[in-house]
């Protein structure tokens, strides 16, 4: 029995002793955090901006006729490309018959009136030369003088004399129309816009056909205050178009010094040499790089935390996480700089570092 009790005992303690020393290599193994690290060095920060804009033909032109009239052909579609002179359409040389016609006529009675009235005039000199004379030997009454001084003036010949050049100049304007019944285009360009149609009377009010210019495109987009004196002209820019399958580097072509009343934000425009897929109206984005710092210590942001005003991070010092508190500068969403606290060199905990505490035992699992 004595042997028994023995044996019992001892296997207690045996057990007991087991469980104590597995017990404590737990503890062990549960006081090291498994962190990762980033070797704090000089890089560059800035902030990437990325803006919506929208492309706008760098030229619109309004075709119309030199003077109003029926339009009798039309020789171009919306979306045709066209060359400088090409015919556009063309004019109902009838009715600008008809408008010569008009003007000649207005023309020659406004002659006619000249004429007329340069005759009245003479013969109201002649009678006041007469009158004069008259007048002088006290034969006629000042009243009649001056009445027949003043019809023998030459205002009222002048009057008709200019009556008549403008009647002439209308005619020639009408009578070059036909050598204008053709309009032709202005410029090389896309017919981006046709507001009329065959046997519809055509008017300067309303331009009947309007062309753009193809060969460049200008991305227009606004900025806000606190951005607009980050940018300046000559800055690059990246400009993306999806639907036109375009992405290129290229640079801004002005800043406008005054807000838009309508957006209060600031236009800013670049120009593109169009591969001839953009088209106007399409949507693009524009990638904007502004805050630029060169040669900045920086952690990834996450790595930085807070405790009320004060910032820090946690730094792998051999086996133990140290904290240092720090000052920060500017922040991108993905490196935060680092004014004070830190050195080049240091070994920044970037993952595992919510789990730590200042002292804490760590073990470096990736990025020593």
């Amino acid at each position: 029995m004595k042997k028994l009790l023995t044996l019992l005992l001892i296997t207690a303690f045996v057990l007991a002793g087991c469980s104590s020393t597995g017990s404590e290599s737990a503890a062990e193994e549960v006081s090291y955090t498994a962190v990762e690290v980033e070797t704090l060095k000089p890089m560059e920060l800035y902030i990437e901006n990325i803006m919506t804009a929208k492309a706008y033909a760098d030229k619109d032109v309004y075709v119309v006729p030199l003077t109003a009239g029926k339009v009798e052909k039309i020789n171009v579609s919306v979306g045709d490309k066209v060359q400088k002179n090409q015919v556009l359409f063309v004019m109902d040389k009838d009715d600008i018959n008809k408008q010569v016609n008009q003007a000649y006529t207005a023309y020659e009675a406004a002659k006619a009136g000249y004429d007329v009235s340069a005759a009245q005039i003479q013969t109201a000199k002649d009678s006041f030369e007469k009158m004069k004379k008259l007048y002088e030997e006290g034969a006629v009454t000042e009243t009649q003088y001056e009445q027949a001084k003043l019809a023998a003036s030459d205002e009222s010949l002048e009057a008709a004399r200019m009556g008549a050049e403008q009647a002439r100049v209308a005619y020639e304007n009408a009578a070059s129309m036909l050598e204008n019944a053709e309009v032709k285009a202005p410029i090389s360009g896309v017919i981006s816009n046709i507001s009329i149609v065959e046997g519809e009377y055509a008017t300067s009010a309303n331009p009947p056909i309007t062309i753009v210019d193809s060969d460049s495109i200008t991305i227009e987009f606004g900025v806000p205050g606190n951005m607009v004196n980050k940018i300046k002209k000559g800055d690059a820019a990246i400009v993306e178009i999806k639907a036109a399958e375009f992405k290129q580097e290229s640079v801004i072509n002005s800043v406008s010094s005054s807000a838009d009343l309508m957006t209060n934000l600031y236009n800013v425009d670049i120009i593109l040499d169009n591969n001839g897929m953009i088209k106007p109206g399409m949507f693009a984005k524009v990638y904007l790089d502004t805050d630029r710092i060169e040669n900045a210590l920086a952690v990834k942001t996450e790595a930085v935390k807070e405790n009320g005003d004060k910032k820090y991070v946690f730094v792998a010092e051999g086996e133990a996480a140290v904290e240092r508190e720090v000052t920060t500068g500017l922040d991108t969403g993905i490196y935060t700089e680092i004014i004070s606290g830190l050195n080049e060199g240091d070994k920044v905990i970037v993952k595992g570092q919510d789990y730590v505490s200042d002292g804490s035992m760590i073990k470096i699992v990736r990025g020593e």
